[in-house]
C-alpha cells in the first residue's frame, strides 16, 4: 500500500500564524499590557512552540493514517491517536516548561504552575489541529467510499449489460436454434436435453444476474450447461477440462466470470478439426485459472476487451484483489481470485 502523503500546505500557512495570535490573546497579561519588545518575543516564542507541536503532531497523523488507512479503521485511528496525543502532550509540555521558565518574561511563575498553563494551551492547540486534520481526512475517506460505491454500481451495470449482450445475443440464439433444428429430426432425445440445457442457462442468468458473488459449485453447474450447448455445435473440436476439488461449496467468485472467459475463448479463437480449442479450468491455491491454447482468428472478430476489463475492475472494487492475465505466443491464461469460506473446510 502506498504511504499517505498529507497535502496541507495552505492549512499550515494559515493555521500556524492564526494559532500563534490566538495564544497571545489567551495570555493573562494580554497584548495591550506588555511592551512591544516583549510582544515580539512572545510572538517568536509561540511561533517556535506551535511549529514544534504542529509538525510533530503532523508526523503522528501520517503514521496513524498509514497504519489505519481505511474508513472502517476510524475509531481505532482516533483512539490510538488520542492516547499518543496525551502522552506526547505531557512529555512535550514538560520540555517546553523547562525552556519557558528560563526565558525572560514579565513575571515568573513556579515550575508546576507554568507546566499546567502550558498543558492548557497545548491541549487547545493540539486539539484544534487534531480536529482539523481528522475531519478533513475522515470526510475525504467518506467521499472516496461513496465514489467507489457508485463506481461499483456502474461496473455491475456494465457487467449485466455485457452479460445479456453475450448470452441473449441474436448470434447465440441463432446458433442454438439452428443446432436444435438440425437435431430434432435426427435425435429427438438429444433435442429435449438441449432445450433443457438452454432453459437452465437462461434461468441461471435471471436468477443470479444481480448478485456480487456466487459459490463455485453453482457456477460450475451453470458452466456445464453452457458448454454443452457449444459442444453440440463444435463437437469434439471444443475440449473443456476441469481440475477442481471434489467440494466446491466453500469457494466463491463473481458470477458469470467463468462463462465470460469461456465465451471469449470461443469467440476469438479458431475451432476446427485441425485446430481444436482446449480450455482448462483449474483451482490453484486461492485462484481459479482459466486457460486456452491461443489460435486467434485473423478476421471477422473485433475485440474491445470490455468483458475482461469489467471482470478486473469488479474484482478490484469488491475485494481489492488483482486478476492476473498472462498471454504467451501459445496460451491465454486468466487467474481469478477465489473467495474462500472456512465453513466448508
Amino acid at each position: 500500500m502506498d504511504k499517505t502523503i498529507i497535502k496541507d500546505k495552505w492549512i499550515r500557512i494559515i493555521g500556524v500564524p492564526t494559532i500563534v495570535v490566538l495564544l497571545i490573546l489567551m495570555d493573562d497579561t494580554g497584548p495591550d499590557h506588555i511592551s512591544t519588545e516583549m510582544l515580539l518575543f512572545k510572538l517568536f516564542r509561540n511561533a517556535f512552540f506551535v511549529l514544534c507541536y504542529w509538525e510533530s503532531n503532523r508526523m503522528l497523523f501520517t503514521y496513524m493514517r498509514n497504519r489505519y488507512p481505511d474508513l472502517r479503521d476510524t475509531s481505532k485511528r482516533i483512539l490510538h491517536h488520542l492516547l499518543l496525543f496525551i502522552v506526547y502532550m505531557l512529555f512535550a509540555g514538560l520540555i517546553f516548561t523547562m525552556i519557558n521558565v528560563r526565558l525572560p518574561q514579565n513575571s515568573h511563575e513556579d515550575f508546576w504552575s507554568e507546566y499546567l498553563e502550558i498543558l492548557r494551551k497545548s491541549a487547545v492547540l493540539l486539539g484544534v489541529v487534531t480536529v482539523i486534520y481528522e475531519c478533513v481526512y475522515y470526510f475525504g475517506l467518506y467521499e472516496k467510499s461513496q465514489l467507489e460505491s457508485e463506481r461499483l454500481k456502474k461496473e455491475a451495470l456494465i457487467s449485466q449489460v455485457e452479460l445479456l449482450r453475450s448470452q441473449i445475443s441474436p448470434h447465440f440464439l441463432f446458433n442454438s436454434l439452428n443446432a436444435l433444428i438440425t437435431m430434432v429430426p435426427e435425435d429427438p432425445q438429444l433435442s429435449v436435453l438441449f432445450i433443457q440445457k438452454l432453459s437452465n442457462v437462461y434461468r441461471h442468468v435471471l436468477s443470479y444476474n444481480g448478485r456480487d458473488v456466487i459459490d463455485l459449485q453453482t457456477e460450475k453447474n451453470f458452466l456445464d450447461d453452457y458448454i454443452f450447448l457449444h459442444q453440440i455445435r463444435f463437437h469434439s473440436n471444443l475440449i473443456v477440462k476441469f481440475q477442481l476439488p471434489d467440494k466446491l461449496d466453500h469457494l466463491s467468485l463473481i458470477p458469470f466470470t467463468l462463462q465470460m472467459l469461456v465465451e471469449n475463448a470461443i469467440k476469438h479463437n479458431i475451432i476446427s478439426t485441425r485446430k481444436p480449442l482446449t480450455i482448462q479450468i483449474a483451482v490453484n491455491k486461492n485462484f481459479i485459472v482459466v486457460s486456452n491454447n491461443l489460435q486467434k482468428k485473423t478476421s471477422g472478430v473485433e475485440s474491445t476487451n470490455t468483458g475482461l476489463k469489467n471482470i478486473i475492475n469488479r474484482y478490484e472494487l469488491l475485494n481489492g484483489k488483482q486478476v492476473d492475465v498472462t498471454v504467451t505466443p501459445t496460451e491465454f491464461r486468466v487467474s481469478l481470485p477465489l473467495i474462500v469460506s472456512n465453513e466448508g473446510l
